[in-house]
Formats: structure tokens, sequence, C-alpha cells
């Protein structure tokens, strides 16, 4: 089973799938081997370790493909680092859970595999993302900072598109 986790709606990256079910703050569509989630609300209660950690066992998640919005580059990306420049860190004051650690190591947040170019982002959140024009040199994503470590820290491997804006 593949998992595909979006950061934003999932029309914005050609996906047309109906959302069925909710779950631990997070709609979902199971289709033909594959599962697709996306945050009910881009929010902390949504996008929460109790939450992804319940997603990662209602589907026994080992590794998840996420989606995310990027400007600034040619053509879609493999996203293997980012700085968060977006203010948000779902993970500040929920930490310790269940017997992971109150201060993990993001060193290696993003498997690494793809023929994609491989890119550091600069995630700036939606609503900065949505306000900021592009500077030379540098690619900006929406919301990959925010919610891959949150699938880090419960233990899923984590290999994040950068889609370019349509």
């Amino acid at each position: 089973m593949k998992i595909h986790y979006f950061n934003s709606n999932p029309t914005t990256f050609g996906f047309k799938n109906v959302f069925h079910k909710t779950l631990f703050g997070h709609t979902i569509n199971e289709n033909k081997g594959n599962v697709f989630i996306k945050p009910t609300k881009f929010n902390g209660f949504s996008i929460s370790p109790s939450n992804i950690l319940g997603l990662k066992k209602s589907f026994n998640i080992k590794e998840v493909h996420m989606y995310d919005r990027i400007r600034g580059a040619e053509q879609d990306v493999l996203i293997t680092d980012h700085v968060n420049r977006s203010g948000l860190f779902f993970l500040r004051g929920k930490t310790p859970i269940e017997d992971f650690p109150m201060f993990p190591d993001m060193s290696t947040v993003y498997k690494k595999t793809s023929k994609l170019k491989k890119t550091t982002v600069q995630t700036l959140g939606p609503k900065r993302f949505k306000a900021t024009k592009t500077q030379e040199g540098v690619v900006f994503s929406e919301c990959c900072a925010i919610t891959a470590t949150l699938w880090h820290y419960v233990g899923v491997s984590v290999k994040c598109f950068g889609v370019l804006e349509k």
C-alpha cells in the first residue's frame, strides 16, 4: 500500500480524488492500493504528533510520499532538506508521546532516492508562501518542514516531492 500525503488541496497537484473518511484530523481516500491523506485544517490540532501517530498505526505506515507546492525551481524536485522559516513547529510542547523522545534528531528527515533533482527548500507556511515573490537561487516550499518533521518523529520515512505551482 502506498501512502500519499498532501500539505494543501490535492487538486493543486492534479489529483481529483474525493475524500470520504475523516480520521485523526485528516480526510482520507483509499483507492486501489493507495491511501490519499490531507489535513482537515492546516493547524496544530489536525497536524499533531498524536494524530500522525494514529494515522501511522491505523494504516501501518512505514513510508509516506508527501507532496508540497514549490516556487523558484524550473521543474518538480525531490526535497532532501529544509529551512523552516514558517514560524510553525507542531512538535513544540507536544513531545514526548509514547516512547518517542522529547528532542528528536532531525538531521535525516527525508529519503533521498529519486531521479528528480535533489533540493533544499525554505518553507514559508501557507500564508507567507502565497504572499512571497520568488528570489533567484532560492526554492520556497509551502509546508514540508512543518509536516515532514512530524512523520519523521513517529518513525515514518518521508519522500517529499516539491511540485511546481500550477
